[in-house]
């Protein structure tokens, strides 16, 4: 489990679930550290792959009341489209197997509002509003024909039609679809330093902001901790009616990058980084660099309505700045193998 996503674990356990994660061999004792008051309610079992090992599933899942399905390779250099492609989809569809053998009652994807967008990302620009009634006409795609963030974005939607799927084929479970937009948030208090650039995750698009590269556009931000938040409450939602599906987007709202520069160079805010070492307005792009931002809109009213996440509680997009970007500058200054 990636820093971005190690906030599911601690909500659960301070929620006071019992959790069995499972984990690569090498992230096996690190996963184990990050969490020191789980007081024996976090298993940690080896999982090298999810297709080598997917005959590991069945007995991962004994005794297991639900499933948080996060798994899925992000691309980055030195991931290629069949890995993504096969990890996400076909990953997917064995776990999903294992899942109708076992005593699973729920079973929450952690999926993206990717799966409402072109994978050649050019539907940034449509002035379109996307709700949980919004389906991608893709079904399939050959990797081997696409570049790495095609299949990415393009796997999103496939591995979140896989699971519909089997929900109808499994009525007795309960199937939810978590769908966060660029998910941004510093890691934990315990976990591991990264130890790369790629290991930031979407928090590397602050990371080139701060280099100046502001010619791809913004989309629609979120916390990692109000995405975590989401996956929790939807272990214990209602089932809504007339069979509608469980297909939360989570969002604080669009944040731009002349936004970002504008909050970042109010004279209070400079003031901040200064105090922490940082001189912030150096790092800051100019204004007219930025390039055109994304146009389509989102509604997340199911979200609000079935698990009551309201927007004012949303932890905003100057927060996520306040808290991500002096941590991006230390760990630039105090780990520099990892540039």
């Amino acid at each position: 489990m990636s820093g971005q996503w190690s906030p599911v674990i601690d909500q659960l356990l301070k929620g006071g679930y019992s959790v069995r994660a499972t984990a690569r061999p090498s992230k096996i004792e690190s996963l184990r550290s990050t969490y020191p008051n789980a007081n024996g309610k976090l298993e940690i079992v080896e999982m090298a792959d999810m297709l080598s090992d997917a005959e590991k599933w069945l007995e991962i899942l004994q005794r297991a009341d639900a499933v948080i399905h996060i798994g899925c390779p992000v691309y980055h250099p030195g991931i290629t489209s069949e890995y993504i492609y096969s990890t996400t989809n076909e990953g997917t569809q064995k776990l999903l197997n294992a899942v109708d053998k076992s005593s699973v009652k729920r079973f929450v994807l952690t999926c993206s509002i990717g799966a409402f967008l072109k994978p050649d990302f050019s539907s940034l620009m449509d002035k379109t509003v996307y709700d949980h009634n919004t389906w991608s006409e893709i079904e399939d795609i050959n990797p081997k024909e696409h570049i790495p963030s095609y299949t990415y974005i393009a796997s999103k939607t496939i591995s979140e039609k896989l699971v519909w799927k089997a929900a109808e084929k499994y009525p007795h479970i309960d199937f939810t679809s978590i769908l966060p937009s660029a998910v941004y948030g510093w890691r934990i208090k315990d976990y591991p330093v990264y130890k790369s650039i790629p290991e930031l995750n979407a928090n590397k698009f602050l990371y080139q902001f701060l280099h100046k590269d502001v010619t791809y556009p913004t989309v629609d931000v979120v916390h990692n901790y109000d995405v975590a938040r989401a996956h929790v409450l939807a272990l214990t939602a209602p089932v809504l009616p007339k069979g509608e599906k469980k297909r939360f987007i989570v969002s604080a709202g669009k944040m731009t990058w002349v936004d970002a520069i504008q909050f970042l160079s109010d004279p209070e805010i400079v003031a901040k980084f200064t105090a922490q070492g940082h001189d912030i307005v150096a790092r800051l792009p100019d204004i007219s660099t930025v390039g055109t931002q994304s146009q389509f809109g989102l509604d997340a009213s199911l979200t609000e309505t079935a698990l009551g996440m309201k927007p004012a509680e949303y932890i905003t997009w100057k927060e996520i700045l306040l808290e991500v970007v002096p941590n991006l500058l230390d760990w630039e200054k105090e780990h520099p193998e990892a540039l």
